[in-house]
C-alpha cells in the first residue's frame, strides 16, 4: 500500500513518516516536486506515484501571519487540499487531511469540550481556511478523513514543550503564559500512532484527535519544569489582554468522541505522553540550550 505524504519534513509528517514506512510504502515529495497549490503537479504525481492513500500534513500554521497573508493561506490551506482532494477524487484514494481546535470560536464554558457536531465559528483568518479546506475535503474527496488536532508537540520543531525548556534554560527573564486557555497537549508521535489505526480500519468522516484530559497552558508548562527539575519564573497572563495580529480560542478542549465511538482511539492521557516525550528528548534539548547560552557568552 502506497501513501502519498505532503509535509513529510514538517513535525507531524516526520512522525507519520516514521511510523507510517513500517507497514506502508511512504513517498513523500518536497514542495519542488509536488507544490499541491499547481493542479498540474498534483495530478502528474498521482499519475507517477499512484497513492492508495494521501495524507496531507502539509499547511500554513503561522497563526499571525495568517492575518496578513490571507491570499497565501488561500492558495495553501484551501487550494491545495481542494486539488489533492479532486486528484483522490480521480485517481480512487483515499484522502486523510488535517485539521484543527481553531475552527471553533473557543466561547464554550470551560472545562466543556468541543464535539464533531458542534457549530464551527473561527475567530481567526487561519481557523476560517480550515473551515474552507474541510468543506473543499467533503465535496471532492469521497472517501475522506478529517482529523482536528490540537496544541500539537514533536521532536526538532518549534512548539510550546520545546519553548517552555529552552526558555527556563536560556533566560533569566519571566516567561509570560496563558493560565485561562485550555486544551489537550497532544504528541505528533501519537497522532501518528493514531492515523495508523484509522488506516487500519475503513471508516470514514471528520474525528476528534487529541491528547485525552486537559490542562492550562501555565499548568503544563508547570509540569513540563517539574518533570525536568528546571526552576523559571512563570508569570501568568489572561488569552483575553493578548495583543497579536489573531485572536486566540481560550477553550481549546476537544473530546474523541466518535474515535471512541467506532472503538479506535489510541490516545492517551496528556500527562502520559508529556512524560514520555521529556525522559526522551528533555535531555537533549536542555543540553543544546545549554550550549547556546555558553556560545553568547563565549565559552
Amino acid at each position: 500500500m502506497k501513501i502519498l505524504l505532503l509535509g513529510g519534513s514538517g513535525m507531524l509528517g516526520s512522525d507519520c513518516r516514521e511510523v507510517l514506512s513500517q507497514e506502508y510504502d511512504v513517498i513523500s515529495p518536497g514542495s519542488k516536486d509536488l507544490d499541491i497549490v499547481s493542479w498540474d503537479m498534483v495530478i502528474e504525481n498521482l499519475q507517477k506515484i499512484k497513492p492508495h492513500i494521501i495524507l496531507n500534513c502539509a499547511g500554513f500554521t503561522d497563526v499571525d501571519a495568517c492575518e496578513k497573508e490571507e491570499y497565501l493561506v488561500k492558495k495553501v490551506n484551501v487550494e491545495g487540499p481542494r486539488n489533492l482532494a479532486q486528484g483522490a477524487a480521480r485517481f480512487n484514494c483515499r484522502m486523510v487531511q488535517i485539521s484543527t481546535d481553531y475552527v471553533f470560536s473557543g466561547q464554550k464554558i470551560l472545562p466543556r469540550p468541543y464535539f464533531e457536531d458542534d457549530p464551527i465559528d473561527p475567530v481567526s483568518a487561519y481557523g476560517r481556511s480550515k473551515v474552507e479546506s474541510e468543506v473543499a475535503i467533503k465535496e471532492n474527496a469521497p472517501n475522506y478523513i478529517i482529523l482536528r488536532t490540537a496544541w500539537l508537540y514533536g521532536k526538532n520543531r518549534d512548539n510550546f514543550v520545546n519553548s517552555i525548556i529552552r526558555s527556563a534554560v536560556e533566560s533569566t527573564k519571566a516567561i509570560k503564559i496563558f493560565e485561562d486557555q485550555f486544551g489537550s497537549p497532544t504528541w505528533t508521535y501519537r497522532l501518528a500512532l493514531q492515523i495508523k489505526e484509522l488506516l487500519h480500519s475503513d471508516i470514514k468522516g471528520t474525528f476528534h484527535t487529541t491528547a485525552e484530559g486537559s490542562c492550562s497552558r501555565l499548568e503544563c508548562a508547570v509540569h513540563i519544569l517539574s518533570r525536568l527539575k528546571l526552576k523559571a519564573n512563570l508569570k501568568p497572563v489572561s488569552v483575553k489582554g493578548h495583543h497579536a495580529a489573531a485572536k486566540r480560542p481560550a477553550n481549546c478542549i476537544l473530546e474523541n468522541r466518535l474515535l471512541k465511538r467506532a472503538g479506535l482511539n489510541v490516545m492517551v492521557d496528556w500527562k502520559e505522553d508529556i512524560d514520555t516525550y521529556l525522559d526522551q528528548y528533555g535531555k537533549e534539548i536542555i543540553k543544546a540550550s545549554r550550549q547556546k547560552v555558553n556560545k553568547r557568552k563565549g565559552h
